[in-house]
């Protein structure tokens, strides 16, 4: 059987388009005698009313089925002609040849088999064949009417099927069609070739449509159709064929008219069927033609879609609209996306683009939509599940087979892969191109390229070096083994780096840090070398000069104290693996300080150089030489005698070269200057003493020869540690002292002539928990050497100002003064003038019953300084007394300037007034000097009563000293002021 088909392509300016089927030899099994005679079944097809049916798919998307009728051959050609055909002797087959099987109609008196058949088709088509289907368009009007009055006309479709393809259901011959031919008829010409001008008793019309019009008529009899009698038979679904009879007509075939004309209707469309394919038959050559060119068509898209669905590309069809109207199966590899998810899509572009180059894909899409072509444009899009993939886009207009432009096709390549690499492939020329140089090799150590830092550091060029082997950059620095090492390192590990020393074109040696890298293919085998040259010239010239500052003395480019120690610890591994003594000098320069003052620091730093360089000298190659302080050297003497005796006699016969040396003369500049050295000694053997215990001996010994007269060596001896150690525990107890309130204040009374006490020197005692009472003359210097002399003093001042104030409240003490020596150090202090105010009013002592005792040694530095603060402590009614007058540094020109309120003679004189002339007219002299100062005298000291009144008769009116009283504690000393003072024993 037949099946529907669509229609062609074809415009048409009637109605819906009528397509029709005819199957081909049937027998009906209504035929009940089992003779049945030839028939076939006719079928008409049904569309979905409102559906467009102007194109292929169209109507095959608007088909919603079909109607068909059966029909006896005979019956037909009988209700047309009668029994008898007018004069025409005809048969019809079902099939490309005549046979007795495929006979589907004779006439009565039969075919003359031996004359030709007047016209058949048996090249492409069969008329009423098996499967064969004709579409019949509507109203048309012909070209070829020249005229321009074309009367109302139809085209005629046939099909054509490719040979031995099955055909038995709709899909199968979907898939056989290959193409189609057409004919045109006009209508009258059709009815007249039938029956000529006036049909046999019949007057009909025939519309295109549903309903009778004008517009719609295709034909009409030439009496013309009676409208006012009612039709006998219609078809008012798809087509109209109205009719009825006149006359003749139905005078002739009388009450059965109405089946009559219903069969000659449909006999007549048959015939105009076979008509058709009849006409068709001349035109064999257009049918082949159309036939090529239709499947070569067919067959060229068929494989353009196969190959679209097959590809790796990402096809899309784009529609007028700027829509996809189609997409190959490959967008889910690409995008995640389903081609029903994407045809679904409200906005594809907008879902599938980057948002950043959106904008520039809808640009290339807007140029497409103008027929332009687009190659390779690059883009980014978005998968399914958010990731970021790269594609290569062209596109290519499409056109219909007229040249009008229908649409565009783009096609798409995945190029992330080659996007990463580009990125990687830029990072790499970067990288090459970097300061650092670079060299690849073959798997042969054959350079095959350099990049520019390269070139730069060794001196070749590219066309120079490219080709060689790197052989050519090699020093004699390393030996076989080094190389060796390196060449089994890269065959286990893939890589070496390290430290080498290459050369340069210009025979420059160099040092570089190389990295070599082996570079592996797939198969593991290495293929090329990448070698990294860092020059290191710089840093190694930095790292020797930060070894300079870590380890040598910036000025005498002698080691430094660091260094120091370490070569001191191998000399002493050195000594405990050989065997033998060593020793250790510490030298000072004698009266460096003084030079420095006087000549200057620049003056100081030459004589420190040509010291170094006198070291250096006088000892032997394996010694060192190392400053560690200002003027402080240290010597260390390696590989000595086996005996300590005689290492300890090496040792002097050195020690006194080097101060020979360095007591010779130096040029400083313009000026000539002389020093001497003292130098301190220690012999070590093995790991006996620590380093720390080796530098302090011989520190200690150096400072037994300051004592000994200086410009001497001096060994350590194990009592010097003794004393440094009792030190040590003594600066301790000290800091513990002050902070646990062990200090307490002796007070020594000053009385005038007559025996009035006026006050007293307060003088530090310190109550140690184990040694008991420590005098000052232990503590004091210590404290003054330690730097604790400061809080120490701030103690004595504040606990001294306390007890004034606790004076001043009662009458017999209220006009005692107190006298409380002040170190240098104290004095020199930026805030001592802030700091004694701070005192006297947090304690409320009266600033005039409130006197300082300063020494002579006081006045060497900052004089200027002094006399500020003097004068500014002085304007507050605090009092000022020189202590140890004459045995110091007095100058009278200081004294005139001082806001001095008293002198002081030094028990030193006093002690021998009586018996040495010399001090008897120094203390004389003293008197005499303050009393023409205008300042008051006291002596200290005075044990006798002849000293007192040697004294008095000098004019020395005021006394301190045992005669009167010892240094007693706070209570004894107010004891004896209320016993001794004849005005309180008065009162």
């Amino acid at each position: 059987m037949s099946a529907a088909i669509a229609w062609p392509s074809v415009s048409t300016p009637g109605p819906n388009p009528i397509a029709a089927a005819i199957s081909g030899k049937v027998k009906l099994d209504l035929d009940a005698d089992g003779q049945g005679q030839p028939s076939f079944l006719m079928y008409l097809p049904i569309y979905a009313r409102g559906m467009p049916q102007s194109t292929i798919a169209e109507r095959r998307a608007s088909l919603i089925g079909w109607v068909h009728a059966s029909f006896r051959m005979s019956d037909v050609v009988a209700s047309l002609y009668g029994e008898q055909p007018m004069g025409v002797a005809f048969a019809i087959y079902d099939g490309v040849e005549p046979s007795t099987d495929a006979l589907l109609y004779h006439s009565a008196t039969g075919l003359d088999q031996k004359k030709p058949t007047l016209i058949s088709a048996t090249e492409y088509l069969v008329v009423a064949g098996p499967h064969t289907m004709a579409a019949i368009s509507g109203k048309v009007k012909l070209d070829l009417d020249a005229d321009g009055q074309g009367q109302p006309s139809f085209l005629m479709y046939l099909p054509i099927y490719a040979r031995g393809m099955p055909q038995s259901t709709i899909a199968e011959r979907r898939a056989s069609l290959i193409g189609w031919v057409h004919a045109s008829f006009r209508m009258s010409d059709v009815v007249a070739s039938l029956y000529g001008e006036q049909p046999m008793g019949v007057a009909f019309a025939i519309y295109d449509g549903v309903e009778p019009s004008t517009d719609a008529l295709l034909y009409h009899s030439a009496t013309g159709l009676d409208q006012k009698k009612p039709t006998l038979i219609s078809a008012t679904e798809y087509l109209v064929v109205a009719m009825n009879t006149i006359d003749d007509f139905t005078t002739r075939f009388g009450r059965n008219a109405e089946l009559q004309t219903a069969l000659t209707g449909v006999g007549l469309s048959m015939l105009l069927a076979l008509l058709a394919w009849l006409l068709m038959s001349s035109r064999r050559r257009a049918i082949r033609l159309a036939n090529k060119m239709t499947s070569e068509l067919r067959a060229s898209e068929e494989q353009f879609r196969a190959i679209a669905d097959c590809t790796v590309n990402w096809e899309v069809w784009w529609g007028l609209d700027g829509k996809p109207r189609w997409i190959n199966h490959a967008v889910l590899d690409y995008t995640g996306y389903t081609v029903e998810e994407c045809l679904a899509m409200d906005d594809f572009i907008g879902t599938i683009a980057h948002p950043e180059d959106e904008p520039r894909i809808r640009a290339e899409l807007a140029r497409c939509m103008d027929g332009q072509k687009r190659e390779d444009v690059e883009l980014r899009c978005v998968r399914k599940d958010g990731s970021v993939f790269w594609l290569a886009l062209s596109c290519a207009p499409i056109h219909d087979a007229q040249g009008r432009f229908t649409g565009f096709r783009t096609s798409s390549r995945d190029i992330t892969d080659r996007k990463q690499i580009e990125a990687e492939l830029r990072i790499s020329a970067v990288a090459f191109d970097s300061r650092e140089g670079m060299l690849i090799t073959d798997a042969n150590s054959k350079i095959l390229r350099v990049n520019k830092a390269f070139t730069e550091i060794t001196g070749y060029s590219a066309e120079e070096i490219v080709g060689k082997h790197p052989n050519l950059l090699r020093s004699d620095r390393h030996g076989p083994a080094f190389f060796q090492e390196m060449r089994e390192s890269i065959r286990r590990f893939g890589k070496w780096q390290g430290e080498i020393w290459d050369r340069r074109k210009n025979g420059q040696v160099y040092p570089e840090w190389l990295t070599i890298s082996a570079v592996k293919g797939d198969d593991g085998v290495v293929t090329h070398y990448v070698g990294t040259h860092h020059d290191i010239t710089e840093r190694k010239i930095a790292e020797e000069r930060i070894k300079e500052l870590a380890f040598f003395d910036a000025l005498t480019r002698l080691p430094n104290r660091t260094l120091l120690l370490d070569r001191l610890k191998q000399a002493i591994a050195a000594s405990t693996r050989n065997k033998t003594s060593s020793a250790l000098l510490f030298i000072d320069l004698d009266h460096f300080k003084t030079l420095n003052d006087t000549l200057g620091h620049d003056k100081g730093d030459l004589l420190l150089k040509q010291v170094a360089q006198r070291l250096a000298l006088s000892v032997r190659a394996n010694d060192t030489v190392a400053r560690v302080g200002g003027d402080e050297f240290v010597v260390v003497l390696e590989s000595l005698h086996r005996n300590p005796q005689e290492a300890a006699s090496q040792t002097k016969s050195i020690g006194e070269k080097i101060l020979s040396v360095l007591d010779s003369p130096y040029q400083l500049g313009e000026v000539e200057y002389r020093t001497t050295a003292s130098v301190g000694a220690t012999v070590f053997r093995g790991r006996q003493a620590s380093i720390d215990e080796l530098l302090k001996q011989a520190d200690l010994a150096m400072y037994k020869s300051k004592e000994t007269g200086r410009n001497a060596i001096s060994f350590f001896d194990p009592a010097m540690q003794t004393v440094v150690l009792e030190r040590a525990a003594l600066e301790a107890g000290l800091r513990k002292a002050i902070d646990d309130g062990q200090l307490v204040l002796h007070y020594q009374a000053q009385v005038v002539e007559g025996g009035r006490v006026t006050g007293a020197e307060v003088l530090v005692r310190w109550q140690h928990p184990q040694r008991g009472t420590v005098p000052p003359s232990e503590f004091i210097p210590l404290a003054e050497e330690t730097g604790l002399i400061l809080s120490l003093g701030n103690w004595v001042m504040e606990t001294a100002c306390t007890q004034l104030a606790r004076w001043a409240l009662r009458a017999g003490t209220a006009h005692l003064s107190i006298a409380v020596n002040v170190s240098v150090q104290q004095f020199r202090e930026a805030d001592f003038v802030e700091t004694v105010c701070g005192i006297l009013e947090r304690t409320g002592a009266n600033p005039k019953r409130l006197k300082l005792e300063l020494t002579e040694s006081l006045l060497v530095d900052n004089v200027e300084d002094i006399i500020q603060k003097m004068n500014a402590l002085k304007a507050r009614g605090v009092e000022f007394s020189l202590d140890d007058f004459g045995i110091g540094y007095s100058s009278l020109s200081y004294l005139k300037r001082l806001p001095l309120n008293q002198l002081k003679i030094d028990q030193s004189f006093v002690r021998d007034v009586l018996i040495d002339p010399n001090d008897a007219s120094i203390a004389k002299t003293i008197v005499a000097l303050a009393q023409s100062l205008g300042l008051g005298v006291i002596a200290e000291g005075v044990e006798t009563d002849a000293q007192r009144n040697f004294l008095a008769d000098a004019g020395c009116l005021a006394y301190q000293g045992y005669f009167f009283c010892r240094p007693l504690p706070l209570d004894g000393f107010e004891q004896f002021v209320h016993a001794f003072d004849p005005i309180l024993d008065m009162e």
